[in-house]
C-alpha cells in the first residue's frame, strides 16, 4: 500500500452489537465523519428496520451514504465502492478522519480489497432469469444458484432475490462462479485501511437482537412498512427484502401473523448475526474487540484506542486525538 494512500478506519460487527453509538463516540474522539457501511440505510423511507441514525445522532457527527438512493433506485456494491471512496477521499484532503461503520461484509471487502466486480449480465441470462423466477420463483432461483454457486449459496440467505439473481446472473453470463470472478479479478486497494470488530458472547448478542427486535416494533416499525406499502413500494424492491422487512410484509399481505412474524425476524435477524461473525472471522487482519454487556459506546472507544495496532494505525498517518 503506498503511503499516500488515504487511511480509512472500520468499525463493524455483527447486528445490534452497538456499532452505531460506538462509532459516533469514536468519531467524536478522532475528529471524523462517518460513512455509513449498510445496504438498508443508504434508502429514503426504510428507518426504524434499519437501525437508521436519528436526529441526536446525526448532530453529534456528520454521516454519509444516508439516505441517497428512492427504494427503487440501483445501490450495488460497485455503487458503494465509487460513492464512499470519493467521500473518503474527500475527508481525507479536507482534513477530517474517514471512519467507515456498518456491518455489510460485501461492502466492506470490496472498499478494502478494491474488487472488480464490473461483470454485465447478458441480455440472454436476465430473460432466463426471468423466465426461471417467473415459473419457480425465489425458491427455485436459490436452488438453481445451490447447484452452480454452492459456495455463494452459503452466504446468501434463501430469501435474498438480490443476491441471487445477481451470482446466477454472473454464472449465466461468464460460466463463473463469484469465487472465481473475486480470484481473477483482485482489485487494487485504495485504502491504508483497518477494521476493527465489536465482538461479545454469542447469548450476550441474541439477547441483544431480541431486546433490539422488541424495541423496533414497538417504535413503529410494523406501521413503518405499512406507510411504505401505502407509498407504493412492494415485496419487489430491494430493501423490502431486507432482514425483516420482508417478514412485516408478509404479514402486511396476510401470509402470516404478527407472532410468528416476530420470531421469524429473531430467526432471520440471528442467523443473519452468525453469517456476520464467520466472515468477519475468516477475514485477515480483523482486530477484533471483545466488550461486555454493560460497557457504553465511550467506554468501547477508548478501549479501541488502547490497542496497539489502533496506536500504530494513527501514528502512521499523524493522526492525533
Amino acid at each position: 500500500m503506498a503511503s499516500d494512500a488515504p487511511p480509512l478506519l472500520i468499525l463493524t460487527g455483527p447486528t445490534a452489537s452497538g456499532k452505531s453509538e460506538t462509532g459516533i463516540a469514536l468519531a467524536e474522539r478522532l475528529g471524523a465523519e462517518i460513512i455509513s457501511a449498510d445496504s438498508v440505510q443508504v434508502y429514503r423511507h426504510f428507518n426504524i428496520g434499519s437501525a437508521k441514525p436519528g436526529a441526536e445522532h446525526l448532530k453529534r457527527v456528520r454521516h454519509h451514504l444516508i439516505d441517497i438512493r428512492e427504494p427503487e433506485e440501483k445501490f450495488n456494491v460497485a455503487d458503494f465502492q465509487e460513492t464512499a471512496g470519493a467521500v473518503a477521499r474527500d475527508l481525507w484532503e479536507r482534513g477530517k478522519v474517514p471512519l467507515m461503520v456498518g456491518g455489510s461484509s460485501l461492502y466492506i471487502k470490496g472498499i478494502v480489497e478494491g474488487l472488480n466486480l464490473a461483470v454485465n449480465i447478458s441480455g440472454e441470462a436476465e430473460v432466463e432469469l426471468n423466465r426461471l423466477y417467473e415459473k419457480e420463483g425465489q425458491e427455485g432461483m436459490y436452488e438453481r444458484m445451490r447447484e452452480v454457486d454452492p459456495a455463494s449459496a452459503e452466504r446468501v440467505h434463501k430469501n435474498d432475490t438480490y443476491r441471487t439473481r445477481r451470482a446466477l446472473g454472473v454464472y449465466m453470463t461468464t460460466g463463473k462462479t463469484m469465487r472465481q470472478i473475486f480470484a481473477e479479478n483482485p482489485g487494487r486497494p485504495q485504502f491504508d485501511s483497518l477494521i476493527v470488530s465489536l465482538d461479545m458472547p454469542r447469548e450476550d448478542l441474541y439477547r441483544r437482537i431480541e431486546e433490539r427486535t422488541v424495541k423496533m416494533l414497538a417504535s413503529g416499525w410494523r406501521e413503518e412498512v405499512i406507510k411504505l406499502e401505502k407509498m407504493g413500494y412492494n415485496g419487489e424492491v430491494k430493501p423490502m427484502r431486507s432482514v425483516g422487512y420482508r417478514i412485516l410484509y408478509e404479514e402486511l399481505v396476510g401470509e402470516r401473523d404478527a407472532e410468528s412474524s416476530f420470531h421469524a425476524i429473531l430467526k432471520e435477524t440471528k442467523a443473519f448475526a452468525k453469517r456476520q461473525l464467520t466472515w468477519l472471522r475468516n477475514e485477515p487482519g480483523v482486530l477484533f474487540e471483545t466488550i461486555g454487556p454493560e460497557d457504553s459506546a465511550e467506554k468501547i472507544a477508548d478501549s479501541i484506542l488502547k490497542h496497539d495496532e489502533v496506536i500504530e494505525f494513527l501514528r502512521r498517518r499523524q493522526i492525533h486525538y
